[in-house]
């Protein structure tokens, strides 16, 4: 009731002030900051056009210099409700490119550790912030493109300002000239959460910080009436704090508490949303945030029609809140300038840019190009600014932030086939030529590893690729009778591969090449006959590979294919067979002069969403070797839920390596459920069939068997160290396993 009686009082006071004026008065409206909470926000804007009231000036400050300005370049409070529900707001505030933008080429080594740093004269660089934020520059690039003529935003639709702080004095820094998408990730550039961005000899943070609620710039502007939002309510108590965006925003608030006991009293209405009970981190809760925002924007629409009614009496203000953005035109780029190159050519990022003078481009399509750039792991940074030179003509300017031309990245392993790890890389890039990768990548622990690896990217497109790998590593192949492991062989793995590859798209290629292929083995179990030595052959295959998938754990769309054909040759083997008695046999001239062998293995994988929390997951895979003479290091390995060996066929129900076999057919489905946070809960069902193929049939039905499995999984995608814990399950195997996985695959 209260409420009620000082808002009737409150439109009593401002209809009398406005009767007594002359001339139309002006309206302000402040937007204050608050993370996610700005949000609420648009569905206030929404209240505002369905009034029919005629906003005059805007002042913002953070995600409320956003949202304003989003509203005075032209865009309806409805439209930015649509803007905001398209935002995946995980890869805004992601400091990564999305996997799905990654180049193929590139996905091998992309979110596979838990740290990353850049080197400098061998020093680890440090930045401003944690997050930098590329989508978020190309997303508001995109936004603001009608308007990229325009670099006084007293010129926009609705004249507009927006408040930052000064890192070097602390004092609130007024923007309203230059680059809008600059002067809004400046406002928005918490502390030590957002990089700081240049301008002129400093750096500037968010303006939360000394000016949360800007109502005395909004006043300056001409503003006679002001209407303010404001999202601040108080500092949180310290136990809802729940993640480093939340702390660093709470550090911000300080000194702007008292800052706004003075600004609140310059506004003739005050609207506060209620929602205290998320943080500014809460972009979960983006849809109830949006509906909060909207139950308020329905509660004050009364004073807002009666506003505009009464400013319509004075003066008549034709006001569409839907015609009011600039046509959407595509833009002939006249020229291409560039700021920040060093290591890197302007060569090689127009390479992946694919933008070229004279053409013309609609702001989807640089934003392609732009993020093509950012996903090479070249740039840190890399976004642009458009300058007119004449109508739908305009200079792009480049600007870049290179990545450290030398990367050290590190990940933990636990895995139930290969035990603990500690996994280690080092990638240099341009380290021999220009356009190279060059990293060494080393895992210590139950099992040791080490990989050696060049790329070399040449051609017009930068698309075609000389690759040299050299991998070591040694795993057990575990040998089973059924559900009972009857020997373990520790193998030494090496191979030496040499292949030219082909991108044909972002995520597709094909390769072509030879590898030399060592595995030393010899058993640690030794009941019955063993085999110990070793064998040496060469493979020359041609492969294809397509990854469209959204991220590299638990993915939630897309798909994974891989093909290979191939044959091995020149074949050369010291094989012993010994007993428990220890007499041996050589048995060598078994592989010896035998002629060359086929190897075929496909492998899809298709992910599916039905909403945001549901995913069905569908795998084919085969696996064919032709003419061989069943050796059990050259068959497929059958069983897991990752691959882990180079001939292993993922089949859940089974160990990993728990069927060796020269053939293997299989299918799984599956659903994958994210019922809270980042929990998951995984079930799939396999069936297949193997040992189909023998020396005199292609598919011998006598000799094939028919295998299935079961698993329920319990998964945690922290993308630091992801998790997954399996109970396992096969009729025919007739045993319950159990199957643990935590951090990154070697």
């Amino acid at each position: 009731m209260e409420k009620r009686t000082s808002f009737i009082f409150m439109v009593f006071i401002l209809t009398a002030a406005i009767t007594t004026q002359a001339q139309r008065p002006q309206v302000g409206l402040v937007l204050s900051g608050g993370g996610a909470k700005g949000i609420s926000h648009v569905g206030i804007l929404q209240a505002i056009d369905s009034a029919g009231l005629k906003i005059d000036y805007i002042t913002g400050t953070s995600m409320g210099s956003i949202v304003g300005a989003l509203y005075a370049v032209g865009y309806s409070g409805k439209e930015i409700e649509i803007i905001s529900n398209d935002l995946d707001w995980n890869v805004i505030l992601s400091n990564k490119p999305s996997y799905s933008d990654i180049a193929i080429e590139e996905k091998d080594e992309y979110g596979k550790y838990s740290v990353e740093i850049g080197l400098k004269n061998m020093k680890p660089q440090i930045a401003t912030g944690l997050i930098e934020s590329e989508e978020l520059w190309l997303k508001l690039n995109e936004l603001f493109l009608p308007v990229y003529n325009v670099k006084d935003f007293s010129k926009f639709n609705i004249p507009f300002k927006c408040i930052a702080t000064d890192l070097s004095n602390g004092n609130a820094v007024v923007l309203d000239k230059g680059e809008i998408v600059t002067a809004l990730r400046s406002s928005m550039a918490i502390p030590s959460v957002f990089t700081a961005i240049d301008y002129d000899s400093t750096k500037l943070v968010d303006g939360g910080i000394i000016r949360n609620f800007p109502v005395t710039d909004v006043n300056k502007m001409g503003a006679d009436i002001v209407i303010g939002v404001n999202l601040f309510l108080g500092l949180p108590d310290v136990s809802k704090l729940n993640n480093i965006l939340d702390v660093f925003y709470q550090i911000t608030q300080y000194r702007d508490a008292e800052d706004l006991v003075k600004e609140k009293k310059l506004c003739n209405l005050i609207i506060e949303p209620p929602v205290e009970n998320y943080s500014a981190g809460s972009f979960v809760s983006v849809d109830e945030i949006m509906k909060i925002g909207e139950e308020i924007g329905k509660k004050y629409y009364p004073y807002f029609k009666h506003l505009a009614d009464s400013l319509n009496a004075i003066e008549k203000v034709k006001f569409n809140p839907d015609n009011r953005l600039p046509e959407r035109e595509s833009i002939i780029i006249d020229e291409i300038t560039f700021e920040g190159l060093d290591k890197t050519s302007q060569n090689q990022l127009l390479d992946k840019l694919q933008i070229k003078t004279g053409d013309s481009y609609t702001a989807e399509e640089i934003n392609k190009g732009f993020r093509k750039a950012y996903s090479s792991r070249y740039y840190d940074k890399v976004y642009y600014h458009l300058y007119p030179t004449s109508r739908r003509h305009a200079r792009m300017h480049c600007i870049v932030q290179e990545t450290q031309m030398t990367q050290v990245k590190a990940g933990l392993l636990y895995h139930s086939y290969a035990g603990p790890a500690l996994i280690a890389n080092a990638t240099i890039r341009n380290l021999l030529l220009n356009k190279s990768r060059t990293f060494v990548k080393v895992g210590v622990g139950e099992y040791m590893g080490i990989q050696l690896e060049h790329n070399q990217a040449f051609g017009q497109k930068g698309n075609q690729y000389i690759n040299g790998i050299f991998i070591s590593e040694n795993l057990p192949l575990n040998m089973y009778d059924g559900s009972e492991k009857t020997s373990v062989y520790n193998m030494l793995n090496t191979t030496a591969d040499m292949n030219y590859a082909i991108t044909l798209e972002n995520d597709w290629r094909i390769a072509v090449g030879t590898m030399f292929q060592k595995v030393s083995f010899n058993p640690s179990i030794a009941d019955n006959l063993k085999i110990k030595g070793n064998s040496k052959n060469y493979h020359t295959y041609l492969k294809t590979e397509s990854t469209t998938i959204d991220r590299p754990f638990y993915p939630t769309k897309g798909h994974e294919f891989r093909a290979e054909a191939g044959f091995l040759w020149h074949r050369r083997a010291k094989i012993e067979i010994y007993n428990s008695e220890r007499t041996t046999a050589d048995v060598s001239d078994l592989i010896n002069g035998q002629p060359a062998f086929y190897r075929f293995a496909l492998n899809f994988n298709k992910y599916h969403s039905f909403n945001k929390g549901t995913v069905l997951l569908f795998n084919l895979q085969t696996g064919l070797l032709l003419n061989s003479q069943n050796f059990i290091f050259d068959n497929f390995t059958i069983g897991g839920i990752q691959k882990v060996t180079a001939n292993q066929m993922t089949f859940v129900g089974l160990n990993d390596t728990q069927i060796n076999s020269s053939s293997i057919g299989s299918a799984l489905v599956g659903l994958q459920y994210n019922f809270m946070g980042s929990f998951l809960l995984i079930g799939r069902a396999n069936t297949g069939i193997h040992s189909f193929t023998t020396d005199d049939k292609f598919f011998d039905t006598e000799k094939m068997e028919w295998i299935n499995g079961f698993s329920l999984g319990l998964a945690y995608n922290l993308s630091a160290m992801p998790m997954e814990y399996n109970v396992m399950y096969s009729p025919e195997i007739g045993a319950f396993y159990h199957h643990v996985k935590i951090g990154f695959l070697f």
